[in-house]
């Protein structure tokens, strides 16, 4: 965590185990490529080079995203004009505080209830789709908000809730559940 007199970033890096599926997504692709170009050899060349071409591309994009958490982390500024996310492909989105409803945290997740449009940040990336996902499972409101898991990203749920509750304004309901 990098505290300055105005704001807080924390670098949110995957876990060691979860490191392992980008450089998964890597070495099937480059397996990809040489399957591709294996097929646009072969006797059924261009149909086959084709449709293996074309089905690779969301494999690409998927490996490429993946990779990009290899290299850049995800980042999380807080501050006064409220949550600023650095999702490793894409570029950095505020959250402002008047979008944010309530913030909790337990053992293994910190939520970020918020109003819709999350910050413009896409509605695939990982903290939005953790939001939709485990929200309604664990009790959440429905709504839109943001997901932090301790299961994938190495980030100390307390830490995080400390940060925000810093710089969130009053009307923010933090909620902190997490075991001390």
């Amino acid at each position: 965590m990098d505290a300055t007199t105005d704001r807080t970033t924390l670098q949110l890096r995957l876990r060691r185990r979860v490191e392992l599926v980008p450089v998964a997504a890597l070495v099937l692709l480059v397996v990809w490529g040489i399957a591709v170009a294996a097929i646009v050899e072969g006797p059924n060349g261009t149909v086959g080079g084709i449709a293996l071409s074309v089905l690779g591309v969301p494999l690409a994009l998927i490996a490429v995203s993946c990779a990009a958490h290899l290299v850049r982390p995800l980042g999380l500024t807080v501050d006064a004009d409220g949550l600023t996310v650095r999702l490793p492909a894409w570029p950095a989105r505020t959250v402002p505080w008047s979008a944010v409803r309530r913030v909790s945290a337990s053992s293994g997740y910190v939520f970020v209830d918020c109003e819709a449009p999350v910050g413009k940040l896409p509605r695939t990336c990982r903290l939005r789709a953790a939001h939709r996902r485990l929200g309604p499972e664990l009790g959440r409101p429905d709504g839109d908000g943001l997901c932090f898991e301790t299961q994938v990203f190495d980030v100390d749920p307390a830490e995080l809730l400390d940060a925000i509750g810093q710089y969130a304004p009053t009307g923010i309901t933090i909620t902190d559940e997490t075991p001390r």
